[in-house]
Order: structure tokens, then C-alpha cells, then sequence
């Protein structure tokens, strides 16, 4: 006789824990002690969950488990980067821990590949097979957190690992939401950045969800025909509905935008390409990153000189109210900005 497989309650919110204990008979503070227990304490054996009774305490290990995934692999770079990779049913997925002063910034994926193509990043060339859920994303930050050990936890958190965050935007607020919670991590929104290659209508969603994160847009170029030829979504998503969109964040959330550049020899790192930049912003609270390409197998495309980057910057600011060139970690184990691609490698 078969068994009914036990389901994993890794990945439900609060709400959705305390719904399934009442629907039990149980008392609605005991699906906020569950959640506690789960994200906040790291404790996957329900025996050790002392404020819980006995008795439902072994109903709970006869019907569910607490299972969370751990990396199949763990690569260091020479600069102290780790990227750890996830292998799932159906894919591997990466994120990259980051050590910089009293910060440890975790990038976290938020799908497996990305259906987007931008000609500049290779998750692009993996294609798209689906949208991480909560509870995946969830277990990327306590998997870089059991790395670190206690007292060392993950500070900050960027979404701009694979996959384009707003195109799993229920899953990403829903897990910002639960980091946030003090029956997580605890990790406060103003230490959270979703990136996006730029999509309008989910910016302005975002900017009315009431979430307090940063939103980084990767402009690449504030020239029409650039932007358009290497992010093909561009065509559906103009620069002047992404300026719009840009001002509908500033203004609700009151806080500034970033806008990411990252910069290509001879295809937008001219002089030219940063006095339209200056245009593009003026009126929009923002600061501009500036990114140097970290090639990647299979392209052409070459990172500028250090004098051109250096001449970029110089241009934008301080026509620009703040601009920083952001430093590169784990170059040498395919961990930078635009490298993730999940090689088969696990």
C-alpha cells in the first residue's frame, strides 16, 4: 500500500501556515509560532519546537516535513565571493554571496534562466524554464546564512541574480515580505534592491505595494536604438515609459532610483552615450552605477578601458547627483554581474 507523500511546508507564508493550523482545530497564534520556528529559528525537526504541545507537534511530523534545498556546490574566488549552486528538478539555479566591509550581500536568483535575452548577460543564452517560488528563494538567503554562521547572517540582499524579478512579481514581494517579518531573517527593506531590465507596469506596481526596497532599473543606454538592440524587451518598453514609470517610484516610495550601466567598448561607453544619459535623467531622484562588462563564453563583446569607464563617470558627475563605478566580485569563478549561467557543473 502506497503512502501519501508528506508535504513540505518550507516556502508557506505565516498567513498560509496559520490557515492550514486552524483548518486543524488550532488556535491562529500557533501558524505564527510554526513560522517562527521555521524562518526566524532555522529549525526543521518539529521535536524541537518547545512551545508547540507534544501532541501537535506529532501530528504536525506524522503529516508535513520542513525541507530546504542546500547547495550542490560552493565556488570561491580569490576575493572571498562564493557562488552556491542550487540543483532543482528541473535546473540549476545560482546565487553569489559578497563581502564588502561590514556588508554580506547576497544576489539571489529569482527564476531558473530568463526569457528576456539581453544580448550583455549570459543567463540570457540559457532561456527560460520557470519562476522560482518563495520558499526557493527563501532557502537561497538561509543557505548563505548557514554558510556564514550565527552572528554572521546576510546584511543585505539584491535580486539581480538570474532571471528578471518582475516577471515573478507575486513570488519576489511575497519572499520580501517574509525576509522582512520578525518571524524571519528580519532583514530590513531599505537593505533589499530589486533589479529590473525595465518594465513599466510592474514598477509602478511595486511603487504602490508599499514596500520600502530599492528599485535599480539596468538602463544600458538612454539611446533608443542601443538600448533596443540589446535589450530586445525595449521594443514593448521605451525609454520615456521607463522614465515615467522611474518617477511613479521615486514618488511613492520617497526614495531614489539606480540606474545601471553596463558599460561596452564601443557601444555605449562614448562621451555621447553618457551627455544622453544626463538628459534621460534630469528630473528623476536617482543615482547611476556604472558596471564594467564581465565577458562571458561564446561573446564578442569586450569591456572598455579603464580611461574610458573613468571618462564616463567624469562626464555624469556631477551633471548626475551620484555616480559610482561598482566594484566586481568573483570574476574568476563566473560569479560577476552578467555571468550566471548555470553551467552543468553540479
Amino acid at each position: 500500500m502506497e503512502t501519501t507523500p508528506k508535504r513540505n511546508l518550507f516556502g508557506h507564508t505565516a498567513d498560509e501556515l496559520t490557515e492550514l493550523l486552524t483548518g486543524d482545530g488550532q488556535a491562529p497564534f500557533r501558524g505564527r509560532q510554526l513560522a517562527r520556528w521555521i524562518y526566524h529559528q532555522r529549525v526543521t525537526d518539529f521535536t524541537e519546537m518547545t512551545n508547540i504541545p507534544s501532541p501537535l507537534r506529532g501530528r504536525l511530523a506524522g503529516k508535513y516535513v520542513i525541507l530546504r534545498t542546500s547547495p550542490a556546490q560552493i565556488l570561491h574566488s580569490a576575493d572571498g565571493t562564493k557562488k552556491m549552486s542550487f540543483m532543482l528538478d528541473d535546473g540549476i539555479v545560482e546565487s553569489v554571496l559578497m563581502f564588502d566591509a561590514d556588508r554580506r550581500t547576497l544576489c539571489l536568483s529569482s527564476q531558473i534562466g530568463c526569457a528576456l535575452g539581453c544580448a550583455f548577460c549570459a543567463t540570457g543564452t540559457m532561456g527560460f524554464t520557470r519562476n522560482l517560488t518563495a520558499g526557493e528563494m527563501m532557502g537561497q538567503v538561509l543557505a548563505a546564512d548557514d554558510f556564514l554562521g550565527t552572528g554572521a547572517e546576510v546584511t543585505n540582499l539584491v535580486f539581480m541574480g538570474m532571471g528578471e524579478p518582475l516577471l515573478n512579481y507575486d513570488n519576489v514581494v511575497t519572499v520580501i515580505r517574509m525576509l522582512c517579518s520578525e518571524l524571519g531573517p528580519s532583514i530590513s527593506q531599505r537593505k533589499m534592491t530589486v533589479s529590473t531590465v525595465g518594465l513599466p507596469e510592474q514598477i509602478c506596481k511595486l511603487a504602490q505595494s508599499g514596500l520600502k526596497a530599492g528599485l535599480a532599473i539596468s538602463l544600458f543606454s538612454a539611446d533608443e536604438q542601443t538600448r533596443r538592440k540589446f535589450i530586445p524587451v525595449e521594443a514593448k518598453h521605451p525609454l520615456g515609459e521607463i522614465k515615467k514609470a522611474a518617477l511613479v517610484y521615486t514618488e511613492k516610495t520617497g526614495r531614489r532610483v539606480t540606474f545601471e550601466i553596463t558599460l561596452i567598448a564601443e557601444v555605449n561607453d562614448s562621451i555621447e552615450h553618457a551627455q544622453k544619459l544626463v538628459t534621460f535623467i534630469h528630473g528623476i531622484p536617482c543615482k547611476i552605477n556604472l558596471i564594467r562588462f564581465h565577458p562571458h563564453p561564446g561573446t564578442r563583446l569586450r569591456r572598455p578601458t579603464e580611461e574610458r569607464i573613468l571618462a564616463f563617470r567624469d562626464y555624469l558627475y556631477p551633471r548626475a547627483p551620484a555616480v559610482t563605478i561598482r566594484k566586481s566580485f568573483g570574476e574568476d569563478i563566473a560569479a560577476a554581474c552578467g555571468q550566471l549561467a548555470a553551467a552543468a557543473h553540479c
